[in-house]
């Protein structure tokens, strides 16, 4: 990254530290593997906060050994639960780091995931992100990775910018972080705030983050969670939506739901783009065996 860019917090240091937040519960065997993926990270100078959610199973053991030969490592414990969106607050506004991202307990990065950020960032984005490998144990599939602007009617179309971003952290404390009222959809309505208060952002061609789809712990967002999270997203921004927009928070709706699509309703949202997209729902969710093929193909 080249010394002295210019942001309206100052100028931008040759070798600034990074902040990574990642909010756990209960999940230790995950959260190791998440741990390791930042350590390893290929740019050493980076703050790992890591926001024990009243965890049970050993975790805050875990963290306090590791953090005795590991200066990096920030604990936050909270000794009884307040959820995974008031966690990474809590993190977002205790973070030393002139950047800023996060990660799921779940998840982990690759190797290179910050020095990519880092090589890329340009201070007039209102954040970038990368695309991500969703693995099922054997095989994955690689999505949005590919690069583009993303624009405000891009993200009232559909999250481009995946689960995590990558931004300064004076943006997102300007925007008091994530909404804790949402149930699901937390990181797509706060992405959606940055380019409204910080203007257009930016997907870098490829991927550095692997979403793990294949293990068996409990899930944070479920169906009804997902379906809410969706439903207040439209509520608090559609005053903001074109006719596409709208058209398309429906199918996310859909998709959400995990139910049969309609062809009468295919056919309305088609005005909406997204064609391929929309097909393979129409497919998979009316003949549910080709879905079931293709999950078996990938693990």
């Amino acid at each position: 990254m080249q010394s002295k860019i210019m942001s309206n917090s100052g100028p931008l240091p040759e070798k600034p530290l990074v902040t990574i937040y990642l909010p756990t519960k209960n999940r230790l065997n995950l959260l190791k593997r998440a741990v390791l993926s930042i350590l390893n990270q290929t740019y050493t100078r980076i703050e790992l906060i890591v926001i024990n959610d009243g965890s049970t199973d050993g975790t805050q053991q875990w963290l306090e050994a590791l953090s005795l030969n590991e200066p990096r490592l920030v604990i936050i414990q909270e000794v009884k639960s307040i959820g995974a969106c008031a966690a990474r607050n809590k993190a977002i506004n205790k973070a030393s780091g002139v950047f800023i991202t996060g990660l799921d307990d779940d998840d982990e990065f690759l190797p290179m995931r910050i020095k990519t950020f880092l090589d890329s960032y340009n201070p007039n984005d209102s954040f970038i992100s990368h695309g991500v490998l969703w693995y099922y144990g054997r095989k994955g599939k690689v999505i949005d990775a590919q690069a583009r602007r993303l624009t405000l009617a891009d993200m009232l179309n559909y999250n481009y910018a995946t689960n995590q971003v990558f931004t300064e952290t004076y943006k997102l404390r300007a925007i008091q972080g994530f909404d804790t009222a949402f149930k699901a959809c937390q990181d797509y309505d706060t992405w959606t705030r940055l380019i409204l208060k910080f203007g257009d952002a930016r997907k870098i061609e490829g991927y550095s983050y692997i979403q793990h789809q294949g293990h068996e712990e409990e899930r944070i967002s479920t169906i009804k969670n997902k379906l809410l999270g969706y439903s207040q997203f439209y509520k608090k921004h559609s005053q903001l939506m074109g006719k596409e927009n709208k058209i398309n928070q429906s199918f996310m709706r859909v998709i959400a739901s995990k139910k049969r699509y309609p062809l009468f309703l295919y056919l309305i949202h088609l005005q909406g783009g997204f064609f391929i997209r929309k097909t393979r729902y129409l497919l998979s969710s009316n003949f549910p065996f080709l879905a079931k093929l293709r999950t078996k193909a990938l693990k």
